[in-house]
């Protein structure tokens, strides 16, 4: 199996990347991998035709910011040595976000991010996380902005990511997500396989069938999975015009409602988007996956 060796962690500040850090941290020192924090400043453009005092006061702005930006690292280098005895790169470049991530994902093996915090706008949007999920070559970890299980002692590595939920589809996006995500799930106790089935897709016991030969993969590397198949139903009419309800929104949150039922650790699945005339534009799975995640979730597209 490919070894993750690279770890690239987005960092914004104390506060909303704290889970984040943490978690790459643990990651990084149970597969002995590099990390680096990656801190993104977004410059302030003075505009043409601006003063020469505006244009003074917005350069000055961006400089703070990027002191400010270079006290994080300090804290944050310091504070992974003692806490975790880890050595950690860090990088500080100006621009967008997604942009920047993007740059530095060439070289990774796998990019941690947090889900933006609606409270302190901090974290990835739903956009810059498709844009990095989708235009990376490597899989993306986002951290749930309200936090995981960091209660765990810091001794408890490997063990930071024990249970594992792999959402499987048998599509392109879903392979490549398993395959990734494999030295992950070679460490981890338990790791159980589920597919949705809906009631107008027929037999779940042929569902089921496909399923082992997915358990027969994982088994050589290493990894033994058992296999759940869920029957989804479909929402009424009435479901869809009272709470907005759809197929895909359905099986996001049933498969968050199941992550929780087993406490699962982390969930493992597909990322589906695709460019279409300048937009991005996202499965309603991931969307929705990525807005209301409450476990970390790696994602491959």
């Amino acid at each position: 199996m490919s070894a993750l060796r690279d770890l690239l962690v987005h960092v914004e500040d104390d506060d909303v990347s704290r889970h984040a850090i943490e978690m790459a941290a643990l990651l990084a020192r149970a597969l002995d991998a590099r990390l680096t924090a990656l801190l993104v400043a977004a410059p302030l453009h003075a505009g043409v035709g601006l003063s020469a005092e505006t244009a003074s006061l917005a350069l000055q702005i961006e400089q703070d910011q990027r002191a400010a930006l270079r006290d994080t690292a300090d804290r944050l280098v310091a504070h992974l040595r003692q806490r975790f005895g880890l050595a950690t790169e860090v990088r500080i470049a100006d621009g967008d976000p997604a942009v920047v991530l993007l740059a530095h994902a060439r070289t990774t093996d796998l990019v941690i991010a947090s889900q933006r915090d609606p409270a302190r706008k901090g974290g990835l949007s739903t956009g810059q996380a498709a844009r990095v999920l989708v235009g990376s070559a490597c899989p993306v970890l986002t951290v749930p902005h309200i936090g995981w299980a960091t209660e765990r002692p810091a001794a408890a590595t490997p063990g930071v990511l024990r249970r594992a939920l792999v959402a499987w589809s048998g599509t392109r996006e879903s392979a490549r997500a398993l395959r990734d995500a494999l030295p992950l799930l070679a460490q981890a106790s338990h790791v159980e396989l589920v597919c949705f089935e809906s009631a107008a897709q027929g037999d779940v016991s042929a569902r089921r069938a496909s399923l082992e030969s997915v358990v027969r993969y994982l088994s050589h590397h290493g990894v033994a999975a058992k296999t759940t198949v869920l029957s989804q139903a479909e929402p009424s009419i009435g479901e869809r015009m009272w709470r907005g309800s759809t197929p895909d929104v359905t099986v996001a949150q049933a498969l968050l409602s199941h992550a929780a039922d087993v406490h699962a650790d982390f969930i493992v699945m597909g990322g589906y988007g695709h460019s279409r005339v300048r937009e991005l534009v996202l499965g309603g799975v991931t969307r929705t996956i990525l807005e209301s995640m409450t476990v970390p979730v790696l994602m491959s597209h």
